[in-house]
């Protein structure tokens, strides 16, 4: 039995271009593959894909989906080391074209966070949480 993982998160985009050169040039993610207008693969994490795929396209595979009048009820979130490390992506992000949704703050849980939207609304969560800790084996840690 296979272990269960994530390994690619698709996201459909309004402009493969503009939303290749927001993770690339931007955020800094590399690009693995791009085939114009349709779809670009960068990766995230080790063993992780982001694909942009043109949301004109997606029905063929994923039925019925589309943009809507509020933002994709989901997030993506990048947790770092230093508190620091949340201002400095959020400031990246918004001048690689994305909105500011929430400006980077202390938060009532103990962290520092921030949230960006890209440029077809999806959250980017920028988080700074004390007790976040990954082991040597990959494995999460939340709280004490």
């Amino acid at each position: 039995m296979t272990t269960p993982q994530i390994s690619a998160i698709t996201l459909g985009v309004r402009d493969v271009e503009a939303s290749r050169d927001f993770y690339v040039e931007g955020l800094g993610f590399r690009l693995v593959l791009h085939l114009p207008g349709e779809i670009a693969f960068v990766q995230c994490a080790p063993g992780q894909l982001l694909a942009l795929w043109n949301v004109t396209s997606m029905p063929s595979e994923y039925g019925d989906v589309g943009h809507g009048t509020q933002a994709p009820p989901m997030s993506l979130g990048h947790n770092v080391a230093d508190a620091s490390d949340v201002t400095r992506l959020h400031d990246a992000a918004v001048a690689a074209g994305a909105t500011s949704v929430t400006s980077p703050a202390l938060r009532e849980w103990g962290g520092t966070s921030a949230c960006v939207a890209d440029p077809d609304g999806f959250r980017w969560d920028f988080v700074h949480n004390p007790n976040f800790r990954v082991g040597a084996d990959g494995t999460v840690e939340l709280g004490d």
